[in-house]
């Protein structure tokens, strides 16, 4: 990693990866013991709302709003679509019977996650304030659905902006925004390296990607071989995100499923201690 002058403080692009994107906050909480700026934060999907959070609260107190969200049960029946996630409830033929049921209710009627329920989950979370009144340039990005084009959103409610941006395609509908439908900004930037590089430099990409499954038996099965394909493209992507950023900060959790809400202090400890790495690489 090259040496990088951080006396102006850093811009952070936050990337998406639901569960792991809890890392975020251990970065952000180690990066604060260390007094390092952090002058403006883009964010994708669940990095906006770790980012959100921490702008709002700071990273102790946002880790405790996240305890009280997993212990409120919110969380408890998010639906899995790709099977991967073992969430410990119930035995492996109930939970793959769950899924085949999630994915038949997807296909004859519709994303199983209704925007309000996704928005009752933001709202427990994030109060009803707009961007702009943020202490720092914050930038959601999101994906236009009809489109494809990246949506980069500085105004607005902080909550239907963030709820948009985390709007997984096939778990819940777009979110309309503007007279737009927009959905995951994961679709497009995954780790919003452009997005952060229009607020500053240098930039400092937090990568908390999953990676990609290992091709075992039955890997040929749909829908697991499409999931697996599709991960194979967007791990190409990610690597040339990666490559325009000044750091990366890549916290040990892509064996984590997105949904693996239990695994809360696993990642925020993983984002600690790929803070302090990151932190002893370089003079301030």
């Amino acid at each position: 990693m090259r040496r990088l002058d951080v006396s102006r403080g850093v811009v952070l692009a936050l990337g998406s990866g639901g569960v792991r994107g809890l890392a975020h906050l251990g970065v952000l909480a180690e990066l604060e013991k260390a007094d390092l700026e952090v002058r403006a934060i883009a964010g994708t999907s669940s990095g906006a709302l770790m980012g959100a959070l921490w702008l709002l609260n700071g990273a102790e107190p946002a880790i405790q709003k996240l305890r009280a969200f997993v212990a409120s049960g919110l969380v408890d029946e998010v639906p899995d679509l790709d099977g991967t996630a073992d969430h410990g409830r119930g035995p492996a033929p109930w939970r793959g019977m769950r899924r085949a049921v999630t994915l038949l209710r997807a296909v004859a009627g519709g994303p199983p996650l209704s925007r309000e329920r996704l928005l009752e989950r933001v709202a427990f979370l994030l109060p009803e304030t707009t961007i702009e009144v943020l202490p720092r340039p914050f930038v959601v990005v999101a994906t236009d659905s009809a489109t494809g084009e990246e949506v980069r959103l500085t105004r607005g409610s902080l909550r239907l902006s963030v709820a948009a941006s985390s709007a997984m395609p096939g778990l819940v509908s777009p979110i309309v925004w503007a007279g737009r439908a927009i959905q995951d900004g994961g679709a497009v930037a995954e780790i919003p390296v452009r997005a952060a590089r229009a607020l500053g430099s240098p930039v400092v990409a937090v990568e908390v990607s999953e990676a990609t499954q290992r091709l075992a038996r039955g890997g040929d099965r749909v829908p697991t071989a499409l999931f697996r394909a599709a991960a194979m493209g967007w791990a190409e992507l990610r690597r040339r995100m990666l490559e325009e950023a000044d750091a990366v900060i890549a916290p040990a959790v892509n064996h984590l499923h997105w949904a693996e809400y239990r695994a809360l202090d696993e990642a925020v400890e993983a984002g600690r201690v790929a803070a302090r790495t990151f932190l002893s690489s370089f003079t301030a």
